[in-house]
């Protein structure tokens, strides 16, 4: 048999998830997730599209869901939108996909007053954090710390002491003036 080249068309849509989404979503982009779990996922993220709290979107491709991003509203700034679970099933991403689902996330944003959308990713996600930067998202200067709840500072960590500095020789007019700390 010889070799034969064709040509592959498809139609993708982007839309509004439904309820009916979960059983494509498990199978093409949450496969660790259960049907059932995404369902309820679903469920409440409709109850929260009523409420302007929670946008999710899904890419079609001949009636199935075969990509998805979220968009939630910050609970203490309207204006803030937190991006998530952006997934496109592998034979998908060759089409830049993920770029179109990104794209209209943020023009649904902006339709819903949101006017900055943001995503925490570990700095281990190199990959996906230059593909953000491709989309127009920059890197904020914050320094995120914790610490395990109900563990102790280990003794080998030297307890910092304040040794207060030492006087310098007071100036005429000095008289009354407190010395500044920094």
């Amino acid at each position: 048999m010889a070799d034969q080249d064709f040509e592959l068309t498809a139609k993708l849509r982007i839309r509004a998830v439904t309820a009916n989404d979960a059983k494509d979503l498990q199978t093409y982009c949450f496969t660790t997730s259960t049907v059932e779990e995404i369902g309820n996922q679903l469920k409440d993220d409709l109850a929260r599209n009523k409420k302007g709290e929670v946008y999710r979107l899904v890419v079609e491709a001949s009636n199935h869901a075969i990509g998805n991003i979220r968009v939630e509203r910050h609970k203490l700034d309207n204006a803030l939108g937190e991006l998530s679970q952006l997934a496109v099933c592998t034979p998908f991403r060759a089409f830049q996909v993920a770029d179109k689902l990104v794209a209209v996330a943020e023009q649904v944003a902006q339709e819903n007053g949101i006017e900055t959308l943001q995503i925490e990713l570990p700095k281990s996600d190199g990959g996906i954090i230059e593909a953000y930067k491709k989309w127009g998202f920059a890197e904020r200067p914050v320094v995120t710390l914790q610490k395990q709840v109900g563990q102790s500072t280990p003794e080998e960590t030297p307890v910092a002491t304040a040794t207060p500095p030492p006087e310098r020789p007071k100036a005429p007019g000095d008289e009354g003036k407190q010395q500044e700390l920094l």
